[in-house]
């Protein structure tokens, strides 16, 4: 053989046991690393991987989607850009959610139901169990959220903390669906099995009748940081968000935090109808402090 010949032939059966190894080799973990936009990747699916944990804020009529417009990674709705990666420098990434109400930002000026009320069908979380359901699970499936918090308008109230959510219904009602006030929407105005998401269906079919979900927020640290921070009044309601969307949102959250073993904290806050962006924003960053600093981002489980 001529020598060249040779050393061309062991340089094959060199790049080929190279290819042969390379095949055999474990793919490396992957996790929820930052990949330049801010946003989530794929779950971490091994012991020895790292991944990023994300917190979840949610909204529905002014203030509340007004207070969180920062943390929205939407340039649409957040101009002045995403302030939520590692915020605080405590080691979370913080992504919010909320409608819009076209034409005048006021869903107060147009009846329960309207198109004015529901909210912009471009948007996150309109004012409908239907919308509510698919976005609601469409965002934690992406973000897998390690904390979790609803938020919505009250009424005469100003910082209200829920201590727990679901229970609705009589005993002579054997219809989960009809535990939940009409939303005056469409076609389907009540959470029926057939129009929103299992998992939606399964929450309002355990949680009825008497059997609630209990917020998973440090309420009294909360209560703790926040009282006396603006002249707004705070305080922990022991009843529930009530039947309608705020009652809606505020379960989902508590059930995710109950079936999702990587999320550990969840909760509901009503926002009064007259209370300010400015004092929503600072009672909103004054609470995710205080959930925040009872939680180490580096300890805790990243999701499966």
């Amino acid at each position: 053989m001529h020598p060249a010949k040779g050393v061309v032939i062991s340089a094959l059966f060199g790049l080929m046991a190279n290819l042969a190894m390379a095949a055999e080799a474990p793919s490396p973990p992957t996790g929820l690393s930052v990949d330049g936009s801010g946003g989530p990747q794929a779950p971490c699916v091994g012991a020895s991987c790292t991944c990023r944990k994300n917190v979840v804020l949610m909204g529905y009529w002014p203030p509340t989607n007004e207070m969180l417009r920062p943390w929205s990674q939407n340039p649409a709705q957040n101009p002045d850009g995403w302030i939520g990666g590692n915020w605080g420098g405590y080691n979370f990434d913080l992504y919010a959610f909320f409608p819009e109400f076209p034409p005048d930002g006021n869903p107060a000026n147009d009846p329960i139901g309207s198109a004015g009320s529901v909210g912009s069908p471009d948007s996150d979380l309109q004012v409908d169990f239907q919308d509510t359901s698919a976005d609601f699970w469409r965002i934690v499936n992406e973000y897998q959220p390690s904390i979790l918090i609803t938020t919505s308008r009250g009424g005469a109230t100003g910082w209200e903390i829920e201590a727990v959510e679901g229970g609705h219904g009589s005993a002579g009602n054997s219809d989960p669906a009809l535990d939940w006030r009409s939303d005056d929407h469409g076609t389907d105005t009540h959470p029926t099995q057939t129009t929103v998401d299992p998992r939606s269906w399964s929450a309002i079919s355990i949680y009825r009748q008497g059997n609630q979900l209990t917020s998973q927020l440090p309420m009294d640290n909360i209560v703790a940081a926040t009282n006396g921070l603006t002249g707004e009044s705070v305080r922990i309601d022991m009843g529930t968000s009530g039947n309608y969307l705020s009652g809606f949102l505020g379960l989902h959250g508590l059930y995710y935090n109950h079936i999702s073993d990587h999320n550990v904290a969840a909760g509901h806050i009503h926002v009064g109808i007259n209370v300010s962006t400015a004092d929503a924003r600072t009672l909103l960053r004054t609470t995710l402090q205080a959930v925040l600093d009872q939680h180490n981002a580096d300890t805790l489980p990243c999701p499966l």
